[in-house]
C-alpha cells in the first residue's frame, strides 16, 4: 500500500529536517504511539490517506481481475468516457499486477512453513491445460490454502500432460516463486486419476484422493462408448439428435458432469428395444440413492476428516456390498492405503496400534514439542493433582524401581 506522509517536500526543506521532527513530536505529545493507533478506529478508514494515484491504479486492476476483462479494456474510449477513474495504459497496468503478484507470492513464501501439503486440479479450456496448485498448511491453529499459481502446462513443444511434465511444473513454480524445495512436499491432494497417482508416486508422498469423485456413480464410460459406434451413432442420428456422446477422461473431473448432463440429453433418444444398451443403463430408480447423495454432500463440509470419510464408506458398502471394490480401505484404486489407515486409527486415538508400514507414512507428519512446551504442560498436570496424589504417585514409583532392582 502507498501511503502518502503527512507532510510534503517542501515542509521538510523549510524545517530543522526529519530528524529534528521526529525528535520534536514525543515531547509535546508523549503517547503519540497510542493516539496514531486509535486515531483510524477514529476517524475512519485508511483509504483517506492513501495516494489518489494508487487508488486509481487499484481501481482499475480491481475491476478487470474480477469482472475478467482485457487489459486493453483500459484504454478503451468507452471505458474511459464512463468511470471516474483517471487514464491509465496497459503497460502500467502489466507492470503494477506483476510488482503485486510478486509482493504476494513474498508474503506466501514467508508464511508458508518448510514443509507443507499441495493440492493439485486440472482444468482444460479449448486445446490449452491449465494446473491450478494451492499450498495447505496450519498458521496459529488455523488452516491456509493459498493458490500458488494457476498456469498452462504445456509451454513448450517437448512438454505433455504426463506425470513427470507435473512434477517438473511444481518443481519450478514452488523453486522459483516461492524459494520452497518441491521434495519438502508431505502429501498431494487431487483427483484419484492415473496421473496423480504416478506423480504422487514420482514424489515419494501419499496421495489423499478427492473423496467427491470416490463415491461410484451408476453412470460409468461404458454407455458412452457403446454409443459411439457406428450402429448407435447411425441411430442417433435419424432421431436427428446432433449430440456426440461425451466420455469421462481421468485427468479431467469437468467431464463427468459434461458426460451426465450429455446424458439426459440423449435419453430420449435411446433404443428402448436395444439388450446391449439396456444392461448398461442405470436404473430409474436405485435403492440408496439417496444415501449417496447424502455422503456426496457431506464429503464437499469443510469439517470432512479422514475418519468421517471412512464411517461413511463403511456404511455404503454395508448397505451396497458392490463399493468394496471402490471404497474399501485396501481397495485397489487406493493408492496410499497405508496412509489412509493411518490417520483414520490416529483421530480414533489408536496411535499405539499403528502398524509398522502406518507409521513410516506418518513419520513424516510427527510433531514434536518443544522442551519448553512439555514442562509446562507437566506443570499444569501436577497443578491439576491434588498433593496427596502426587506423593502417592511417587511411592508407586520408588516400589517399582526397587522390583525392578530386585
Amino acid at each position: 500500500m502507498l501511503v502518502a506522509p503527512p507532510f510534503s517536500s517542501h515542509d521538510l526543506h523549510h524545517t530543522a529536517g526529519l530528524r529534528v521532527l521526529l525528535l520534536t513530536v514525543p515531547r509535546p505529545h508523549p503517547v503519540f504511539h497510542e493516539m496514531l493507533a486509535t486515531t483510524p478506529g477514529e476517524t475512519g478508514p485508511l483509504v483517506h490517506y492513501v495516494r489518489h494515484s494508487a487508488q486509481n491504479l487499484f481501481g482499475w486492476l480491481e475491476w478487470l481481475v474480477k469482472c475478467n476483462l482485457q487489459f486493453s479494456f483500459c484504454e478503451s474510449k468507452f471505458a474511459r468516457r464512463y468511470t471516474h477513474l483517471k487514464p491509465v495504459s496497459v503497460e502500467t497496468l502489466v507492470r503494477i499486477m506483476e510488482a503485486v503478484t510478486s509482493i504476494v507470492e513474498r508474503a506466501i513464501a514467508v508464511e508458508t512453513p518448510e514443509k507443507f501439503g499441495i493440492i493439485s486440479d486440472g482444468q482444460s479450456h479449448d486445446s490449452e491445460h491449465y494446473i491450478a496448485v494451492f499450498a495447505f498448511y496450519e498458521v496459529d491453529g488455523g488452516t491456509r490454502f493459498p493458490l500458488l499459481c494457476m498456469a498452462p502446462l504445456v509451454n513448450e513443444e517437448t512438454d505433455d500432460l504426463s506425470a513427470a511434465s507435473h512434477q517438473a511444473f511444481l518443481a519450478t513454480i514452488l523453486a522459483s516463486d516461492y524459494l520452497k524445495r518441491h521434495d519438502l512436499v508431505l502429501f498431494l491432494v487431487g483427483d484419484n486419476c492415473g496421473v496423480n497417482r504416478r506423480h504422487a508416486t514420482l514424489m515419494g508422498v501419499p496421495l489423499v484422493p478427492v473423496t467427491g469423485s470416490t463415491v461410484p456413480s451408476p453412470l460409468n464410460s461404458a454407455l458412452m462408448i457403446k454409443l459411439r459406434t457406428l450402429h448407435h451413432s447411425a441411430k442417433l442420428r435419424n432421431y436427428k439428435a446432433d449430440l456426440r456422446p461425451i466420455i469421462r477422461q481421468q485427468i479431467r473431473w469437468s467431464s463427468t458432469f459434461s458426460m451426465l448432463n450429455r446424458y439426459f440429453e440423449l435419453l430420449p433418444f435411446f433404443d428402448a428395444e436395444a439388450e446391449e444398451l439396456a444392461e448398461l443403463l442405470p436404473p430409474q430408480r436405485p435403492s440408496g440413492g439417496s444415501d449417496d447423495e447424502s455422503v456426496s454432500k457431506a464429503l464437499q463440509g469443510p469439517d470432512a476428516n479422514l475418519l468421517d470419510v471412512r464411517i461413511w464408506f463403511d456404511g455404503l458398502i454395508a448397505a451396497k456390498p458392490s463399493y468394496t471394490r471402490y471404497l474399501a480401505p485396501r481397495a485397489d484404486i487406493a493408492h496410499s492405503p497405508d496412509f489412509e489407515t493411518g490417520c483414520v486409527r490416529v483421530l480414533k486415538g489408536q496411535a499405539k496400534r499403528l502398524t509398522r508400514a502406518e507409521t513410516a507414512e506418518l513419520e513424516p507428519l510427527l510433531v514434536t514439542p518443544s522442551a519448553g512446551e512439555g514442562e509446562h504442560e507437566e506443570k499444569d498436570e501436577e497443578a491439576s493433582v491434588s498433593f496427596v496424589e502426587r506423593l502417592q504417585k511417587r511411592r508407586r514409583l520408588d516400589a517399582h524401581t526397587v522390583e525392578r532392582a530386585e
